[in-house]
């Protein structure tokens, strides 16, 4: 059976964006075969302009990959940046090396062009504003303070929240909860709903991407009364 090759759409730009890239992210990698071989692999490390360096699949828990690990085979790298907008970018590559001693690593070229797309329809507005962050379980009316922290950037649609990690943390993704804002304007907090899309560690630090539930208007009573803007959005 002749193998195939993975394919991308014919746009590219030559711009390379891996700013937010860190070790430990988690990177989709489809490779070569006859049938479509797609998995996740741990970021180790990159040498801007020669390679990426990956952890391999573990065989023990993730099968064998022996068919497609080895050097120059295509490979195509899907990955997600956070940051002001968001975006999903991809490339194709090859597989420049394959180490198995001491440690089993892959190693691909690093990659001269790449597609990319916005994931966000909004940009978000840098901002600095202390919350409380709290469970909201609307069943049972019980809420649980999760820490306090600041949000870094924000739009109509959601915003991203940064705190200092704790010792055991745990995973809350897809958690809803309650953002407590204080204000000087009003004596009573301002509260948003939303819901933790997605987190990551980094630098002793837990960032979090948060999706408002709350409806239009009450968002934009908040950002009223906390002097943003949605409509010169940055």
């Amino acid at each position: 059976m002749e193998k195939q090759v993975p394919t991308l759409d014919s746009s590219s730009q030559p711009q390379l964006k891996l700013t937010y890239l860190r070790p430990g992210d988690m990177i989709d990698v489809e490779f070569a075969a006859a049938t479509k071989v797609r998995t996740k692999l741990q970021l180790v490390g990159f040498d801007t302009g020669n390679y990426l360096l990956l952890k391999q699949p573990n065989p023990r828990t993730d099968g064998s990959y022996a068919d497609v690990l080895f050097e120059g085979n295509p490979v195509i790298v899907r990955l997600v940046l956070e940051g002001e907008t968001g975006e999903c970018i991809a490339f194709k590559t090859n597989i420049r090396a394959v180490s198995n001693i001491p440690f089993r690593l892959l190693y691909l070229d690093y990659p001269k062009q790449v597609e990319n797309r916005a994931l966000r329809a909004q940009k978000r507005v840098r901002t600095h504003i202390p919350v409380d962050v709290t469970a909201d379980n609307s069943q049972t009316d019980s809420r649980k303070k999760l820490a306090s922290g600041v949000v870094v950037d924000i739009s109509s649609a959601g915003c991203r929240i940064l705190f200092k990690a704790q010792s055991e943390g745990s995973n809350v993704t897809h958690m809803n909860i309650k953002i407590s804002i204080g204000s000087g304007s009003q004596k009573d907090l301002l509260t948003l709903s939303g819901q933790i899309m997605n987190q990551r560690k980094e630098r002793g630090m837990i960032s979090v991407g948060v999706r408002f539930t709350d409806d239009e208007a009450h968002i934009n009573n908040v950002f009223d009364h906390l002097l943003i803007d949605t409509e010169f959005e940055c």
